[in-house]
């Protein structure tokens, strides 16, 4: 029979506690303790002040909590305190809620929730982004808000546009050019042309900003010897290894190739039933950008390989081998992206940059002593080389 809950006012320092879950508001916090003899303390109410004070005089303890913003900044300073963090899926929280609580969602019965579901070893968890992470995922944020304003903006003036009998082609982009078929349009009333190129003026600040958080993080790319690695491997360019950089992590923390894929979303959705087993589309879980941007970059590498300019032979027979599939052009970029993924991993775990001559090579081509080492322990670091490059498969 699991224990009653017993609400406290504060937490008490001088009790060793097994693991703490912490339901995160915007200036509040709901806490569920519980102790090694499986008593079970919760707390209502407590500011981050105080979770603090509390935290920096207790023993090191166990700390759950869901994601959301503050969760990096609060992980970092019990890390600093010599606590362990866990930060685990609000899904897995909510169906607990519904199986444990009959879907009654309170911030105890979160924060509770939250603390049992840490004591689960199978669970997946969510690694908390260090300050250089944070400070590189921040300035993406920053930018991809400037590039959705940008888009939503030039796509409404072409809206209105249109309205009154004034098409701007697909190919126009060049903001002068738009400027002068609105200013010397007879279709379009003059009030509406004065407030069509404030908009337009608003698209034009909006572009130097993004050019310029762009550059930003060019430069920072340039002279980051993990983003230089990446950016080795064909298809991914300086934005993409900057937000691969502030995603990863740890790049030990993927033990399989296949890891790092499904942290971004890009394996494909299992359903089994009985003896039948469906395979449906990309799961689409981690970072949204991210998985764009590589697939985006797929693209282009798929294009170079058609047209002969792409220079990693074992990388075009693999795309050629896609390609005699006959496989759909979305998810021969998706297969070529999640491949990509499986080089990046490879190269920052060697240390070394991507080798075009053997990229892509297979297990069945390596050593029989190295094919040994790999299917014993799975972990590409462990392959011998005899030129110091990289084994890809």
């Amino acid at each position: 029979m699991p224990r009653k809950r017993i609400l406290v006012k504060s937490i008490d320092t001088s009790i060793s506690y097994q693991v703490i879950g912490i339901d995160l508001a915007k200036h509040l916090v709901s806490a569920c303790l519980i102790t090694g003899a499986g008593e079970i303390f919760g707390i209502d109410r407590l500011t981050y002040d105080d979770l603090l004070k509390s935290a920096e005089r207790m023993s090191p303890t166990l700390f759950c909590m869901e994601p959301c913003p503050e969760v990096h900044y609060l992980a970092e300073k019990l890390q600093g305190y010599g606590h362990h963090t866990k930060v685990i899926d609000g899904a897995a929280v909510k169906e607990y809620i519904k199986t444990h609580f009959g879907g009654q969602k309170t911030d105890l019965n979160d924060a509770q929730a939250i603390a049992f579901l840490s004591l689960d070893t199978n669970l997946p968890e969510i690694t908390p982004k260090n300050t250089s992470n944070s400070v590189l995922s921040s300035i993406q944020a920053v930018r991809e808000q400037f590039r959705k304003e940008y888009i939503q903006s030039f796509v409404s003036l072409k809206g209105i546009c249109q309205r009154w009998g004034l098409p701007i082609s697909k190919g126009v982009m060049n903001k002068n050019k738009v400027e002068e078929l609105v200013s010397e349009s007879k279709k379009i009333p003059q009030e509406v042309k004065d407030w069509l190129l404030e908009l337009l003026q608003s698209c034009r600040e909006l572009q130097k900003r993004l050019n310029k958080i762009s550059k930003y993080l060019k430069e920072y790319a340039d002279n980051d010897e993990i983003c230089q690695k990446i950016m080795s491997v064909p298809g991914i360019g300086p934005i993409t290894a900057t937000r691969l950089k502030a995603t990863i992590g740890d790049i030990q923390r993927f033990e399989k190739p296949k890891s790092i894929v499904a942290y971004y979303g890009l394996v494909p959705k299992s359903k089994a039933t009985g003896h039948n087993e469906k395979k449906g589309g990309i799961t689409r879980r981690g970072d949204r950008v991210a998985r764009s941007l590589l697939i985006e970059g797929a693209g282009v590498v798929l294009n170079l390989a058609a047209k002969g300019f792409l220079r990693s032979k074992p990388l075009n027979k693999w795309i050629e081998k896609k390609r005699k599939l006959k496989m759909p052009w979305g998810k021969l970029c998706c297969a070529l992206a999640a491949k990509m993924l499986r080089i990046v991993r490879a190269i920052l775990i060697q240390g070394t940059s991507f080798n075009a001559k053997i990229a892509g090579v297979a297990r069945c081509s390596l050593p029989k002593e190295s094919r040994n080492n790999v299917m014993g322990n799975n972990k590409l670091s462990e392959i011998p080389s005899p030129n110091g490059s990289v084994y890809i498969h």
